[in-house]
């Protein structure tokens, strides 16, 4: 975490369930190929090639 750079959170969202509310904040770099969305596509489609039908 010491090499991190501080900068501010490219995107901060709040969501209240019930009693409790969530921060969510979200970074992304400048340089990225794909945008959040892309990529957690892409993961989810990768982990469902590897896993058996019956599980």
């Amino acid at each position: 975490m010491q090499n991190e750079k501080s900068t501010a959170p490219s995107m901060v969202r709040e969501y209240k369930i019930g009693n409790t509310t969530y921060v969510v904040k979200s970074h992304s770099r400048p340089d990225a190929t794909e945008d959040a969305v892309s990529k957690v596509r892409r993961l989810i489609r990768n982990d469902l090639r590897k896993k058996p039908v019956n599980s």
